[in-house]
């Protein structure tokens, strides 16, 4: 058979990959002080008002442009419509036609809650250089919401497509306290 694959070429192969997502290229990390102009809170406190509007699971994201500042995109849970319609997800989505000149390199994603790694996956995709969140993944899985026990920094970090910077507990007590009532309104 000519196309047979040899179990040493299998072994080099998965060797090479854990080498390829292990090594951490300086060049292509991104750095935090870029943005310390950004209002953090101010928009944080926006995703906060997303997320209110599904108070028993109260992932809220809002989508800012760096440059202006101004919110381009909303979002908050719609598992409801779509099971990947995480708060993330949702402003993703709604963000405006890349047809129409929209540059996802200039914008950035705030969420109450830090990201699964599927949202965190989405937000490498589109290439935003940074993701802001209050809450922390061992604080929602102690409010047990079903969090897949993968850190957004492990999936950054775990990227070969792109890397964008991370800053968590931002508001995190407000967030903490979302999350919180969620539980408790659910009997979690």
């Amino acid at each position: 058979m000519k196309n047979k694959i040899s179990r040493r070429a299998v072994l080099l192969s998965g060797a090479a990959t854990v080498l390829a997502v292990n090594s951490k290229s300086e060049a292509s990390a991104v750095d935090k002080k870029s943005f310390d102009h950004l209002d953090h809170e101010k928009f944080m406190r926006l995703a906060i008002e997303q997320a209110q509007k599904v108070p028993n699971c109260p992932f809220g994201a809002v989508v800012i442009n760096i440059k202006t500042e101004k919110v381009v995109a909303e979002g908050w849970v719609r598992v409801e419509k779509n099971p990947i319609w995480h708060g993330e997800m949702t402003a993703i989505y709604n963000c405006p036609d890349s047809d129409r000149g929209f540059d996802w390199r200039e914008v950035a994603l705030y969420t109450t809650g830090e990201s699964c790694p599927m949202c965190q996956s989405a937000i490498i995709w589109t290439k935003m250089p940074l993701v802001v969140y209050g809450s922390s993944m061992p604080f929602l899985q102690s409010c047990d919401f079903g969090q897949i026990d993968i850190r957004a920094q492990t999936v950054i970090d775990a990227s070969r497509y792109g890397k964008c910077a991370i800053i968590g507990g931002v508001l995190e007590s407000e967030c903490n306290k979302l999350f919180k009532r969620a539980k408790d309104m659910v009997g979690r």
